[in-house]
């Protein structure tokens, strides 16, 4: 009997220091609603046969609501900006990707790993001609990307930062023309729970696009990068 009741008190004095992983699994179990603050440019590429009047150019804020649930992403954003003629146009921008993780080598739980994430991304971007004589950037685009993935999580924050390179394919609005799209983008990511609500997540992202259609008047790139805000839910 004595020895019963010595080994019940090392396990339950040993039962506080072990780390079965539960606490860091399910700091990465978070979902959050946000916004970001992005600086972009979006320019022709030099395929871009169009003459300067007739292309699309703006460098305006990119401003975009966020929702954020594991890995996966959805933003939705819209600005105005100011043709080369000095009207002003409309454009809006929607991303979604979903990100699986396969671990890198040995791991230790959650703690601290690296990953390859496989991502399944689609975006859409619509942006005004400067002119009617021209149609209208409308294209959206659908593919999958790989890259590499670092995560640290302990029990009161977790840091995740990744890059990932895209191929996707383009279409043209409603019409059958087509094309690809490449993108690269890197983030980090800081986890904060229980300081507002049930946390926060901060970071930053920047992210590079390039379109090739066939029809090469909508022969674009645009680079943004900005940080972010959202709160856990």
């Amino acid at each position: 009997m004595k020895k019963m009741f010595l080994l019940t008190v090392v396990v339950i004095s040993l039962l506080p220091a072990q780390d079965f992983g539960y606490e860091y699994a399910m700091l990465t179990e978070y979902r959050a609603l946000g916004v970001s603050y992005n600086f972009q440019q979006f320019t022709p590429r030099s395929s871009n046969l169009l003459p300067d009047s007739q292309r699309t150019t703006f460098s305006t804020v990119l401003p975009l609501f966020e929702f954020r649930q594991n890995n996966g992403r959805l933003a939705v954003g819209y600005q105005a900006f100011t043709d080369i003629n000095g009207k002003e146009r409309e454009s809006f921008s929607v991303y979604g990707e979903s990100q699986n993780d396969f671990p890198l080598g040995q791991t230790r739980g959650t703690k601290a790993s690296w990953f390859i994430p496989v991502l399944v991304g689609a975006n859409y971007l619509r942006a005004e001609a400067p002119t009617n004589t021209v149609e209208d950037f409308d294209i959206g685009s659908f593919g999958i990307g790989t890259g590499l993935k670092y995560k640290h999580f302990e029990r009161s924050f977790g840091i995740q930062a990744f890059v990932v390179g895209c191929i996707l394919y383009a279409s043209e609005g409603f019409s059958t023309a087509y094309g690809s799209q490449s993108s690269l983008a890197g983030e980090v990511q800081l986890i904060l729970p229980d300081l507002i609500y049930e946390g926060i997540v901060v970071g930053y992202r920047v992210e590079y696009q390039q379109w090739n259609m066939n029809n090469n008047a909508h022969d674009y790139q645009r680079v943004y990068h900005g940080g972010f805000f959202g709160i856990l839910f």
